[in-house]
Protein backbone atom coordinates (compact mmCIF):
# COMPACT_ATOMS: atom_id res chain seq x y z
CA UNK A 1 0.00 0.00 0.00
CA UNK A 2 2.85 2.25 1.05
CA UNK A 3 4.43 1.54 -2.57
CA UNK A 4 1.18 2.97 -4.37
CA UNK A 5 1.46 5.91 -2.49
CA UNK A 6 4.56 6.74 -3.58
CA UNK A 7 4.18 5.73 -7.23
CA UNK A 8 1.02 8.57 -6.78
CA UNK A 9 3.49 10.73 -5.78
CA UNK A 10 6.10 10.18 -7.94
CA UNK A 11 3.69 9.96 -10.94
CA UNK A 12 2.30 13.18 -9.65
CA UNK A 13 5.88 15.41 -9.85
CA UNK A 14 7.05 13.87 -12.87
CA UNK A 15 4.08 14.97 -14.78
CA UNK A 16 5.18 18.80 -14.00
CA UNK A 17 8.53 18.24 -15.13
CA UNK A 18 8.75 20.22 -18.44
CA UNK A 19 11.89 18.31 -19.81
CA UNK A 20 12.93 15.65 -21.61
CA UNK A 21 14.85 12.81 -19.91
CA UNK A 22 17.20 11.36 -22.47
CA UNK A 23 20.29 9.01 -22.04
CA UNK A 24 24.00 10.32 -23.39
CA UNK A 25 26.27 8.29 -24.94
CA UNK A 26 28.79 9.97 -23.90
CA UNK A 27 28.71 10.18 -20.32
CA UNK A 28 26.54 6.86 -20.06
CA UNK A 29 24.33 9.19 -17.53
CA UNK A 30 20.55 9.96 -17.67
CA UNK A 31 20.34 13.44 -18.36
CA UNK A 32 17.29 16.52 -17.51
CA UNK A 33 16.89 19.70 -16.34
CA UNK A 34 15.34 21.65 -13.90
CA UNK A 35 14.44 25.53 -13.46
CA UNK A 36 16.05 27.18 -10.18
CA UNK A 37 14.21 29.87 -8.23
CA UNK A 38 16.47 32.49 -10.36
CA UNK A 39 15.15 31.38 -13.41
CA UNK A 40 17.58 29.29 -14.68
CA UNK A 41 18.25 25.92 -15.72
CA UNK A 42 20.50 23.31 -13.89
CA UNK A 43 21.11 20.00 -15.21
CA UNK A 44 20.69 16.56 -13.27
CA UNK A 45 22.32 13.46 -13.70
CA UNK A 46 22.46 9.65 -12.96
CA UNK A 47 23.57 6.50 -14.04
CA UNK A 48 20.05 5.28 -14.01
CA UNK A 49 16.70 6.05 -15.06
CA UNK A 50 14.75 5.41 -11.74
CA UNK A 51 17.61 7.12 -9.63
CA UNK A 52 17.02 10.46 -11.88
CA UNK A 53 13.12 10.40 -11.36
CA UNK A 54 13.87 10.18 -7.77
CA UNK A 55 16.33 13.23 -8.07
CA UNK A 56 13.59 14.84 -10.13
CA UNK A 57 10.48 14.07 -7.67
CA UNK A 58 12.74 15.33 -4.49
CA UNK A 59 13.44 18.91 -6.58
CA UNK A 60 9.82 19.36 -6.71
CA UNK A 61 8.73 18.33 -3.67
CA UNK A 62 11.12 20.49 -2.23
CA UNK A 63 10.22 23.46 -4.04
CA UNK A 64 7.06 22.79 -3.10
CA UNK A 65 7.24 22.79 0.84
CA UNK A 66 9.24 26.44 0.12
CA UNK A 67 6.61 27.66 -1.15
CA UNK A 68 4.22 27.23 0.78
CA UNK A 69 6.35 27.58 4.26
CA UNK A 70 7.20 31.20 2.74
CA UNK A 71 4.62 32.42 4.72
CA UNK A 72 3.42 29.35 6.73
CA UNK A 73 -0.11 28.58 8.40
CA UNK A 74 -1.03 25.99 10.69
CA UNK A 75 -2.98 24.34 7.62
CA UNK A 76 0.44 24.21 5.77
CA UNK A 77 2.34 23.03 8.31
CA UNK A 78 -0.40 19.97 9.27
CA UNK A 79 0.66 17.59 6.60
CA UNK A 80 4.60 17.73 7.04
CA UNK A 81 3.92 18.09 11.03
CA UNK A 82 1.91 14.65 10.92
CA UNK A 83 4.80 12.63 8.97
CA UNK A 84 7.23 14.08 11.77
CA UNK A 85 5.50 13.10 14.02
CA UNK A 86 4.22 9.25 12.79
CA UNK A 87 8.76 9.15 12.62
CA UNK A 88 9.36 10.73 15.82
CA UNK A 89 6.63 8.57 17.96
CA UNK A 90 4.30 6.38 15.96
CA UNK A 91 1.37 6.04 13.44
CA UNK A 92 -0.44 5.15 16.46
CA UNK A 93 0.06 8.32 17.84
CA UNK A 94 -0.43 10.07 14.79
CA UNK A 95 -3.86 9.29 14.45
CA UNK A 96 -4.64 9.99 17.68
CA UNK A 97 -3.54 13.71 16.54
CA UNK A 98 -5.19 13.38 14.12
CA UNK A 99 -8.24 13.01 15.41
CA UNK A 100 -7.60 15.95 17.85
CA UNK A 101 -7.04 18.09 14.46
CA UNK A 102 -10.55 16.65 12.50
CA UNK A 103 -12.16 17.51 15.91
CA UNK A 104 -11.39 21.19 16.76
CA UNK A 105 -9.26 22.77 14.06
CA UNK A 106 -9.48 21.38 10.36
CA UNK A 107 -12.55 23.61 9.33
CA UNK A 108 -11.97 26.55 11.52
CA UNK A 109 -10.40 29.81 10.09
CA UNK A 110 -8.07 30.06 12.73
CA UNK A 111 -5.70 27.36 10.72
CA UNK A 112 -5.88 29.32 7.71
CA UNK A 113 -4.48 32.45 9.15
CA UNK A 114 -0.53 33.13 9.18
CA UNK A 115 1.34 32.37 12.07
CA UNK A 116 2.90 35.72 12.12
CA UNK A 117 -0.65 36.96 12.56
CA UNK A 118 -1.66 35.03 15.33
CA UNK A 119 -0.56 36.97 18.92
CA UNK A 120 -0.86 35.37 22.36
CA UNK A 121 -4.20 37.67 22.91
CA UNK A 122 -5.97 36.68 19.77
CA UNK A 123 -4.97 32.91 20.48
CA UNK A 124 -6.38 32.86 23.87
CA UNK A 125 -10.01 34.67 23.25
CA UNK A 126 -10.27 32.18 20.52
CA UNK A 127 -9.72 29.12 22.71
CA UNK A 128 -11.99 30.84 25.43
CA UNK A 129 -14.47 30.79 23.06
CA UNK A 130 -13.98 27.08 22.06
CA UNK A 131 -14.19 26.31 25.77
CA UNK A 132 -17.50 27.96 25.94
CA UNK A 133 -19.38 27.02 22.84
CA UNK A 134 -18.01 23.16 23.21
CA UNK A 135 -17.97 23.07 26.43
CA UNK A 136 -14.97 21.87 27.65
CA UNK A 137 -13.16 20.56 30.57
CA UNK A 138 -10.19 21.24 31.69
CA UNK A 139 -9.30 17.85 30.44
CA UNK A 140 -10.63 18.04 26.68
CA UNK A 141 -9.02 21.84 26.82
CA UNK A 142 -5.36 20.79 27.77
CA UNK A 143 -5.94 17.81 24.57
CA UNK A 144 -7.00 20.40 22.17
CA UNK A 145 -4.36 22.69 23.11
CA UNK A 146 -1.63 20.21 23.31
CA UNK A 147 -1.66 20.05 19.77
CA UNK A 148 -0.85 23.27 18.56
CA UNK A 149 1.69 23.73 21.04
CA UNK A 150 3.52 20.52 18.83
CA UNK A 151 2.95 22.38 16.05
CA UNK A 152 4.46 25.67 17.02
CA UNK A 153 7.22 23.68 18.43
CA UNK A 154 7.36 21.71 14.97
CA UNK A 155 7.85 25.36 13.25
CA UNK A 156 10.30 26.40 15.72
CA UNK A 157 12.22 23.78 14.71
CA UNK A 158 11.71 24.36 11.14
CA UNK A 159 13.00 27.86 11.32
CA UNK A 160 10.00 28.68 10.54
CA UNK A 161 8.88 31.08 13.54
CA UNK A 162 10.77 32.06 16.36
CA UNK A 163 8.00 32.50 19.55
CA UNK A 164 5.80 29.36 20.32
CA UNK A 165 2.21 31.66 20.38
CA UNK A 166 0.19 28.15 21.65
CA UNK A 167 2.33 27.67 25.11
CA UNK A 168 2.14 30.97 25.76
CA UNK A 169 -1.36 31.33 26.36
CA UNK A 170 -1.89 31.04 30.34
CA UNK A 171 -3.91 31.50 33.17
CA UNK A 172 -7.38 30.55 32.19
CA UNK A 173 -9.69 30.48 35.09
CA UNK A 174 -10.86 26.82 36.27
CA UNK A 175 -13.95 28.28 36.34
CA UNK A 176 -14.59 29.21 32.29
CA UNK A 177 -14.26 24.83 32.49
CA UNK A 178 -17.26 22.37 32.26
CA UNK A 179 -17.65 19.95 35.30
CA UNK A 180 -16.90 16.72 34.38
CA UNK A 181 -19.21 14.09 35.02
CA UNK A 182 -17.12 11.63 37.61
CA UNK A 183 -17.87 8.31 38.05
CA UNK A 184 -18.63 6.78 41.60
CA UNK A 185 -16.85 3.89 43.27
CA UNK A 186 -19.40 1.24 41.75
CA UNK A 187 -18.97 2.54 38.17
CA UNK A 188 -15.20 2.24 38.41
CA UNK A 189 -14.34 -1.25 40.10
CA UNK A 190 -15.91 -4.39 40.41
CA UNK A 191 -16.80 -3.64 44.59
CA UNK A 192 -17.50 -6.17 47.31
CA UNK A 193 -18.68 -9.35 45.90
CA UNK A 194 -18.51 -8.68 42.74
CA UNK A 195 -15.10 -9.34 42.26
CA UNK A 196 -15.55 -12.87 43.48
CA UNK A 197 -18.67 -13.06 41.10
CA UNK A 198 -17.03 -12.18 38.69
CA UNK A 199 -13.79 -14.86 38.80
CA UNK A 200 -16.70 -17.71 39.67
CA UNK A 201 -18.73 -16.84 36.86
CA UNK A 202 -15.62 -17.05 34.84
CA UNK A 203 -14.77 -20.52 36.03
CA UNK A 204 -18.02 -21.87 35.61
CA UNK A 205 -17.97 -20.60 31.53
CA UNK A 206 -14.36 -21.68 31.41
CA UNK A 207 -15.70 -24.93 31.73
CA UNK A 208 -18.28 -25.03 29.24
CA UNK A 209 -16.70 -22.74 26.69
CA UNK A 210 -12.99 -23.70 26.78
CA UNK A 211 -12.47 -20.05 25.94
CA UNK A 212 -8.87 -18.77 28.21
CA UNK A 213 -9.81 -15.39 27.61
CA UNK A 214 -12.16 -16.14 30.78
CA UNK A 215 -8.61 -17.52 33.03
CA UNK A 216 -7.34 -14.38 31.29
CA UNK A 217 -9.55 -12.57 33.23
CA UNK A 218 -8.76 -14.42 36.16
CA UNK A 219 -5.55 -14.27 36.08
CA UNK A 220 -5.57 -10.10 36.00
CA UNK A 221 -7.35 -9.99 38.61
CA UNK A 222 -4.20 -11.28 40.42
CA UNK A 223 -1.90 -9.06 38.36
CA UNK A 224 -3.60 -5.52 37.33
CA UNK A 225 -2.29 -4.85 33.85
CA UNK A 226 -3.89 -3.13 31.22
CA UNK A 227 -5.26 -4.73 28.93
CA UNK A 228 -2.02 -4.45 25.80
CA UNK A 229 0.14 -5.89 28.64
CA UNK A 230 -1.77 -8.64 29.18
CA UNK A 231 -2.36 -9.62 25.61
CA UNK A 232 1.40 -9.54 25.06
CA UNK A 233 2.00 -11.92 27.81
CA UNK A 234 5.12 -14.48 26.87
CA UNK A 235 5.55 -17.83 28.89
CA UNK A 236 9.48 -16.79 29.34
CA UNK A 237 8.43 -13.56 31.28
CA UNK A 238 7.21 -15.76 34.39
CA UNK A 239 9.92 -17.02 36.68
CA UNK A 240 8.99 -19.06 40.24
CA UNK A 241 8.13 -15.26 42.10
CA UNK A 242 7.28 -12.68 39.38
CA UNK A 243 6.65 -12.12 36.26
CA UNK A 244 8.30 -9.36 33.68
CA UNK A 245 6.16 -6.81 32.33
CA UNK A 246 7.52 -5.85 29.06
CA UNK A 247 5.96 -4.80 25.92
CA UNK A 248 2.47 -4.29 25.00
CA UNK A 249 -0.11 -4.76 22.05
CA UNK A 250 -0.63 -1.58 20.44
CA UNK A 251 -3.44 -0.29 17.69
CA UNK A 252 -1.42 -1.25 14.07
CA UNK A 253 -2.45 1.87 11.29
CA UNK A 254 -1.48 1.94 7.58
CA UNK A 255 -1.99 4.45 5.19
CA UNK A 256 -4.63 3.88 2.79
CA UNK A 257 -4.29 4.48 -1.09
CA UNK A 258 -4.76 8.26 -0.43
CA UNK A 259 -2.52 8.64 2.12
CA UNK A 260 -4.57 8.64 5.22
CA UNK A 261 -4.06 6.79 8.26
CA UNK A 262 -6.59 3.85 8.81
CA UNK A 263 -6.60 0.90 11.38
CA UNK A 264 -5.14 -2.15 10.63
CA UNK A 265 -5.40 -4.58 13.43
CA UNK A 266 -2.89 -4.87 16.28
CA UNK A 267 1.13 -5.34 16.52
CA UNK A 268 3.11 -6.26 19.69
CA UNK A 269 5.89 -4.09 20.16
CA UNK A 270 9.04 -4.71 22.50
CA UNK A 271 7.87 -2.00 25.07
CA UNK A 272 5.74 -0.92 27.66
CA UNK A 273 3.43 2.16 27.84
CA UNK A 274 6.82 4.28 29.43
CA UNK A 275 9.51 3.54 31.46
CA UNK A 276 8.06 2.83 34.88
CA UNK A 277 5.98 0.40 33.20
CA UNK A 278 8.65 -1.95 32.51
CA UNK A 279 8.29 -3.86 35.72
CA UNK A 280 8.48 -6.94 38.06
CA UNK A 281 5.17 -7.91 39.49
CA UNK A 282 5.23 -10.49 42.24
CA UNK A 283 3.33 -13.70 41.69
CA UNK A 284 0.87 -14.58 44.43
CA UNK A 285 -0.70 -18.30 44.74
CA UNK A 286 -3.13 -17.34 43.00
CA UNK A 287 -1.45 -16.59 39.60
CA UNK A 288 0.42 -19.29 39.56
CA UNK A 289 -2.35 -21.44 39.47
CA UNK A 290 -3.50 -19.56 36.69
CA UNK A 291 -0.45 -19.26 35.05
CA UNK A 292 0.22 -22.93 35.00
CA UNK A 293 -3.30 -23.69 34.11
CA UNK A 294 -3.10 -21.52 31.27
CA UNK A 295 0.20 -23.74 30.09
CA UNK A 296 -1.53 -26.70 30.65
CA UNK A 297 -4.36 -26.59 28.46
CA UNK A 298 -2.10 -24.70 25.81
CA UNK A 299 -0.04 -28.29 25.82
CA UNK A 300 -3.17 -30.26 25.52
CA UNK A 301 -4.54 -28.91 22.71
CA UNK A 302 -0.93 -29.14 20.82
CA UNK A 303 -0.21 -25.17 21.17
CA UNK A 304 3.50 -24.41 21.60
CA UNK A 305 3.08 -19.99 20.80
CA UNK A 306 5.62 -18.24 22.86
CA UNK A 307 2.61 -16.14 23.85
CA UNK A 308 0.55 -17.40 26.96
CA UNK A 309 -2.76 -16.26 25.47
CA UNK A 310 -4.17 -18.03 22.74
CA UNK A 311 -7.47 -18.33 20.95
CA UNK A 312 -8.67 -21.57 19.83
CA UNK A 313 -6.92 -21.46 17.18
CA UNK A 314 -3.39 -21.36 18.73
CA UNK A 315 -3.26 -17.82 17.67
CA UNK A 316 -1.99 -14.94 19.95
CA UNK A 317 -5.46 -12.81 21.77
CA UNK A 318 -6.01 -9.94 21.37
CA UNK A 319 -7.33 -7.03 23.46
CA UNK A 320 -10.73 -7.29 22.09
CA UNK A 321 -11.36 -10.71 23.35
CA UNK A 322 -10.41 -10.09 26.66
CA UNK A 323 -13.04 -6.86 26.97
CA UNK A 324 -16.10 -8.48 24.52
CA UNK A 325 -15.33 -12.03 26.91
CA UNK A 326 -15.60 -9.22 30.25
CA UNK A 327 -19.01 -7.43 28.70
CA UNK A 328 -21.05 -10.62 28.77
CA UNK A 329 -19.48 -11.18 32.22
CA UNK A 330 -20.78 -7.85 33.82
CA UNK A 331 -24.22 -8.67 31.86
CA UNK A 332 -24.90 -12.01 33.64
CA UNK A 333 -24.05 -11.01 37.30
CA UNK A 334 -25.84 -7.40 36.25
CA UNK A 335 -23.61 -4.82 36.66
CA UNK A 336 -22.87 -1.85 35.05
CA UNK A 337 -20.59 -2.56 31.82
CA UNK A 338 -16.43 -2.17 32.75
CA UNK A 339 -13.98 -3.41 30.77
CA UNK A 340 -10.50 -4.40 31.50
CA UNK A 341 -9.02 -1.57 33.32
CA UNK A 342 -11.75 -1.74 35.69
CA UNK A 343 -10.10 -5.19 36.51
CA UNK A 344 -6.77 -2.94 36.96
CA UNK A 345 -8.47 -0.32 39.16
CA UNK A 346 -10.24 -3.24 41.40
CA UNK A 347 -6.73 -5.01 41.99
CA UNK A 348 -4.69 -1.47 42.68
CA UNK A 349 -7.39 -0.54 44.76
CA UNK A 350 -6.96 -3.91 47.25
CA UNK A 351 -3.66 -3.53 47.21
CA UNK A 352 -4.14 0.29 48.76
CA UNK A 353 -7.05 -1.07 50.57
CA UNK A 354 -4.96 -4.09 52.53
CA UNK A 355 -2.91 -1.23 54.12
CA UNK A 356 0.16 -3.79 54.20
CA UNK A 357 2.24 -2.40 50.89
CA UNK A 358 4.12 1.08 51.06
CA UNK A 359 2.73 3.67 48.59
CA UNK A 360 6.10 3.38 46.92
CA UNK A 361 5.43 -0.50 46.16
CA UNK A 362 1.96 0.17 44.75
CA UNK A 363 3.08 2.91 42.61
CA UNK A 364 5.52 0.21 40.98
CA UNK A 365 2.72 -2.33 41.00
CA UNK A 366 1.00 -0.35 38.73
CA UNK A 367 4.28 0.71 36.36
CA UNK A 368 2.90 5.14 37.46
CA UNK A 369 5.64 7.50 36.97
CA UNK A 370 4.31 9.41 40.20
CA UNK A 371 2.00 8.23 43.24
CA UNK A 372 -0.62 10.88 42.54
CA UNK A 373 -1.31 8.81 39.52
CA UNK A 374 -1.91 5.84 41.30
CA UNK A 375 -4.28 7.57 43.98
CA UNK A 376 -6.28 10.06 42.08
CA UNK A 377 -7.23 7.46 39.27
CA UNK A 378 -6.40 4.00 40.64
CA UNK A 379 -7.71 4.10 44.19
CA UNK A 380 -11.18 3.69 44.91
CA UNK A 381 -12.90 2.34 48.25
CA UNK A 382 -13.48 -1.36 47.34
CA UNK A 383 -16.99 -2.08 49.58
CA UNK A 384 -20.09 -0.57 49.04
CA UNK A 385 -21.09 2.25 51.11
CA UNK A 386 -23.37 0.07 53.79
CA UNK A 387 -20.65 -1.72 54.43
CA UNK A 388 -18.58 1.52 55.38
CA UNK A 389 -21.31 2.82 57.65
CA UNK A 390 -19.78 1.27 60.80
CA UNK A 391 -16.17 3.01 59.87
CA UNK A 392 -17.68 6.26 59.74
CA UNK A 393 -19.27 5.36 62.78
CA UNK A 394 -15.99 4.41 64.56
CA UNK A 395 -13.69 7.46 63.11
CA UNK A 396 -16.40 9.96 63.87
CA UNK A 397 -18.70 9.18 66.87
CA UNK A 398 -15.60 7.50 68.93
CA UNK A 399 -14.80 10.14 71.21
CA UNK A 400 -18.06 12.07 71.55
CA UNK A 401 -19.72 11.30 74.75
CA UNK A 402 -22.93 8.78 75.50
CA UNK A 403 -25.74 9.79 73.62
CA UNK A 404 -27.96 9.64 76.64
CA UNK A 405 -26.10 12.85 77.71
CA UNK A 406 -27.89 14.90 74.57
CA UNK A 407 -31.50 13.70 76.23
CA UNK A 408 -32.24 16.66 77.93
CA UNK A 409 -31.32 19.67 76.05
CA UNK A 410 -34.20 21.21 74.67
CA UNK A 411 -34.58 22.88 71.23
CA UNK A 412 -34.92 26.11 70.64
Amino acid sequence: MLDDIDNMEKEYYLAQHPYKIYYSQKDQRYRTYVKNSDGKRKPLTSTSKEELEKKIVDFYKKKEEAKVLERPTFETLYPMFMKYKEKETSSANAHKLNWVWEKYYKQDELVAKYLDEITVAFLKEWFLDKIETLHLTNKQFKEMKSLLNMLSDYAIDSNLTKYNVSRNVRNISYKKFAVPKKKISAEQIYMGEEETSVIELALQQFKKTKNIAYLAICLNFTLGLRVGELVALKITDFSEKTVHIQRQEIKKYVHDENGVVQRSGYEVVEHTKSLESNREIVLTSNAKLFFELICQINDSRGFHSEYLLLNAQGERMHNDAINNTLRRINKKIETSQKGNHSIRKTCISNLAASKLLSDEEIRMFAGHKDISTTQQSYIFATEPLEDRVSAYETAISGKMPDVNVFKGVQTV
